[in-house]
């Protein structure tokens, strides 16, 4: 009978394949030893976290969270309330997003390669275990002064330029014109452009967690000088492309974790022995970062950016690792000399401006017949109205949530995004400059391999003002975003700018959403008749001599709030 009890044990650490940042316990009364993830319910975590969030400035709906028998398809009412609830006021937001990441740190659990599992808080007091570090300078020998260049691909018709100078200011104010963009975005990108010292990165540090994310700003610093602190997976081929990019391509530095000294190894003898993972090896990659920041920056202020991107529950173990990455060396560098990035998404819940919201009401008034009549349908090709909710805050103001979730997209990818919100509130209050603004869709290598997504994608240009833009294009333009707010002092990313501002509406500034929070419809709705479009178009519709289907391009819009002196869209 003991020997049957051994053999269960070893039979469920085997199937522990999951090490590192893991999931808690939620329904299995076993030791925490012999755990595994069969006993860890991604949703009930969820439940948890968000109704521990909520609970910390409305008791009664937390429980209504933790009480939820249908999370699953029910989990975007909650996430808005979230958001209704931090708009309130900005003690609001900071209480929620406190509650809320103290749960998930005090909860997690970390699986240990040797088969224990302890919990995460306990498992980040290690704090002498690390890599050594290689640097590798660019051999490229900077040739004048740097210039923002943005590759811009049309999406819906293949055209091509390359935006620079006063042809990117002018973009940029015509997309704003449009919708596509936010108006202080357009400024943010237009100030880049007229100070291009900003653009020259040489004296600047920047640490990517998640240095090959195809949404990560890798190329953009590579590009303009910057000293790169990389982090990635302990993959050879990733690194190879990494140093050899920064060697061969550009003036900038790389700095990388190794598991052994450097020694001027090159090729697969150097590849074979870089990178660290987040998720595994979170405290070694954590202590890597907290000591090599001041070898680099020495003493300057540092960017640090977090761009990982996995697929389902793994998203939210790797933000949760670079979280507490950033969180720690923010704290131990100094939160006046940290700033922090992000790249949050348009499908999400935001709250908006007086401006946006009126657009999106003035868009649906003014959508198509065929659109208004496709909202009384049920199931496939039903047109589902962008939600627009106003609630008063404390103060007696307006303030206006778009719910621009994705119920498929599940709330594993909700809570992921929520950790990124719920840091950049609270840092920003502690004194960190917070770069946070929202990304377009972006047609990635990942999303084109799916034939449905790249029909939707292909046909969503038929919902105006909405944009597809390709990866290098959303590479560029976020990584100027970037710039601006860590070189313009007078950017609301700065804490000292609008200190006071509730942090829910901080949060939208600058997006260059690509349309979305101004669209009539949510795009979970327009997708499948959007790819039915796109098919059409391409495939039938030329058979017949018919070139374009509908669209909602040619109603009328309510244009951005353009304030006075900026210059005319071209």
């Amino acid at each position: 009978s003991a020997k049957r009890g051994l053999s269960a044990i070893a039979v469920r650490h085997v199937r522990t394949v999951y090490y590192g940042v893991n999931f808690p316990v939620t329904h299995a009364k076993i030791p925490l030893i012999n755990s595994t993830m069969d006993d860890r319910s991604t949703a009930e975590t969820a439940k948890d976290i968000f109704s521990h969030a909520i609970a910390a400035v409305d008791k009664d709906y937390g429980a209504k969270v933790m009480a939820e028998k249908k999370w699953r398809s029910k989990y975007t009412d909650h996430v808005c309330f979230s958001a209704i609830l931090g708009a309130k006021s900005k003690k609001n937001a900071l209480a929620i997003a406190k509650a809320g990441l103290d749960e998930m740190h005090d909860t997690f659990d970390f699986f240990c390669t040797d088969g224990h599992v302890i919990k995460f808080s306990e498992a980040m007091k290690d704090t002498k275990t690390t890599y050594f570090t290689g640097t590798v300078k660019g051999t490229k020998a900077r040739v004048g002064k740097p210039e923002i260049k943005v590759p811009y691909k049309c999406f819906h018709t293949g055209d091509f330029k390359e935006l620079k100078g006063q042809a990117l200011i002018d973009q940029a104010y015509a997309w704003a014109e449009h919708g596509t963009i936010e108006m202080d975005c357009a400024d943010a990108i237009a100030a880049v452009v007229r100070n291009p010292e900003w653009s020259d990165l040489s004296g600047q540090t920047f640490v990517i967690l998640g240095a090959s994310s195809a949404m990560g700003p890798f190329h953009v610093l590579k590009d303009l000088g910057a000293n790169i602190i990389a982090v990635d997976i302990d993959r050879p081929s990733v690194w190879k492309r990494l140093i050899e990019e920064v060697y061969y391509n550009s003036s900038a530095t790389i700095s990388f974790p190794m598991t052994e000294a450097y020694t001027g190894q090159t090729g697969n003898d150097l590849y074979s022995k870089c990178g660290g993972n987040m998720i595994t090896d979170t405290p070694r990659v954590r202590n890597w970062v907290r000591d090599t920041v001041p070898e680099v920056a020495k003493g300057k202020p540092v960017t640090i950016g977090s761009y990982a991107y996995l697929d389902g529950e793994l998203h939210v173990r790797v933000n949760l690792a670079c979280d507490t990455i950033m969180k720690d060396l923010a704290e131990s560098y100094g939160h006046d000399k940290t700033n922090l990035h992000f790249l949050p998404t348009p499908t999400d819940a935001y709250i908006i401006s007086d401006q946006v919201d009126e657009a999106v009401k003035r868009n649906h008034a003014d959508a198509p017949a065929w659109c208004k009549r496709l909202e009384f349908l049920g199931g496939v090709g039903k047109m589902v109205p962008m939600r627009t909710l106003t609630v008063m805050n404390d103060d007696g103001k307006p303030m206006h949530l778009s719910d621009s979730l994705m119920v498929t997209q599940g709330p594993n990818y909700a809570l992921a995004k929520r950790i990124q919100q719920w840091r950049s509130v609270l840092a920003r209050d502690a004194g960190s400059t917070v770069s946070f603004s929202i990304a377009p869709a972006t047609a990635t290598a990942s999303v084109l391999s799916n034939k449905m997504f790249a029909a939707a994608y292909g046909g969503a240009h038929f919902w105006d003002p909405v944009e597809i833009f390709y990866s290098d294009f959303s590479n560029a333009i976020m990584g100027v975003l970037l710039i601006h707010d860590v070189r313009n002092p007078d950017s609301v990313a700065n804490p000292k700018v609008k200190p006071d501002m509730n942090p829910m509406l901080w949060l939208t500034s600058k997006a260059f959403h690509g349309g979305f929070m101004r669209c009539a419809y949510k795009f979970t709705s327009i997708a499948e008749l959007a790819a039915t479009i796109y098919l059409f178009n391409t495939y039938i519709g030329k058979w017949f001599g018919i070139r374009n289907m509908p669209s909602t391009r040619a109603a009328k819009r309510i244009p951005s709030s353009k304030p006075p002196g900026s210059p005319a869209a071209a």
